[in-house]
């Protein structure tokens, strides 16, 4: 593993701390890996443009103003606002004039970040949110800078481990954000939640659940997914399974027994949900798995 450290002194545009990381073939087909991260304030405005690069670019604007430009639209950024961005499509940001910004950034990759920000671009099409508390990026940020200049092995599971810290905060704090304004659905949303978790055995349909709470088949439909990562369906599946495995291990329960107990009438349709979620039979699990002192 080879790492490089720059610093940068005061210029005529910025003045930044930049780590580059030259990750391991280890992490480069296993982890998160940290590419090159770094800090940033600006002087005076400056438009820093690229395209094509192999790498994902997350950005926490700490203060100041000013504007990315992804995906063919235009966004204005200042304090607490973050960016997590595609950079093998064209991509730009322009410090403001008047109130050059400050920034942490990171560029990173790994073998699951394409999947993580195919799955975050769904649920914010943008890319741009707001932090209302920045000390929750800026914290691990500060930790990866440090890391990455870490030439010891093991920095590079911290390191993959601090990604994944900023990519799962990314996740869920536009969620945090937008909590207040729908407060009465998402308690709806998780009141059926809790009512599938104490009822998952007895028949379950989302034309039922929606008369029952009272909300439409199509708001409960997409903010349960929304909420939870899973349709409401599949939620009441990984439910009766997870109860499955629970019997399997810890009774003497035939099949067929376990299969009503969850709430699954044909034993047939049972075995085949089960197989395809746990990738073997309920009778081999049980094999495999059964509780021995």
């Amino acid at each position: 593993m080879a790492v490089e450290f720059q610093s940068f002194s005061s210029s005529g545009v910025c003045e930044s701390r930049r780590q580059l990381h030259t990750p391991s073939a280890f992490a480069r087909s296993t982890l998160f890996y940290v590419q090159e991260a770094g800090t940033l304030q600006s002087i005076q405005s400056h438009l820093c443009s690229r395209k094509g690069l192999d790498s994902f670019l997350f950005i926490l604007v700490l203060s100041g103003r000013g504007q990315i430009t992804h995906q063919d639209r235009s966004y204005t950024l200042s304090g607490g606002d973050c960016a997590l961005i595609d950079c093998h499509r064209p991509y730009s940001h322009l410090s403001s004039e008047n109130e050059p910004w400050e920034l942490m950034w990171i560029h990173f990759n790994g073998p699951a970040a394409r999947s993580y920000y195919s799955c975050f671009i769904k649920n914010i099409p943008s890319g741009i949110f707001h932090a209302q508390e920045s000390s929750l990026f800026s914290t691990p940020l500060l930790q990866l800078l440090d890391a990455a200049a870490d030439t010891d092995q093991t920095s590079e599971f911290l390191c993959s481990k601090l990604i994944t810290d900023v990519l799962t905060l990314c996740f869920t704090v536009p969620r945090q954000n937008e909590a207040a304004p729908f407060d009465r659905l998402a308690g709806k949303i998780q009141a059926v939640k809790d009512y599938i978790d104490s009822h998952f055995q007895n028949r379950l349909s989302l034309d039922d659940l929606s008369r029952q709470f009272f909300v439409s088949k199509f708001h409960l439909a997409r903010e349960f997914k929304r909420a939870y990562g899973m349709t409401l369906g599949n939620y009441i599946l990984a439910q009766r399974i997870t109860y499955a495995k629970e019997l399997l291990r810890f009774s003497n329960k035939s099949i067929e027994a376990i299969a009503a107990a969850c709430g699954v009438t044909d034993t047939s349709y049972f075995n085949k949900v089960f197989k395809k979620s746990e990738g073997t039979s309920p009778s081999l699990y049980r094999r495999h798995w059964a509780h021995r002192p």
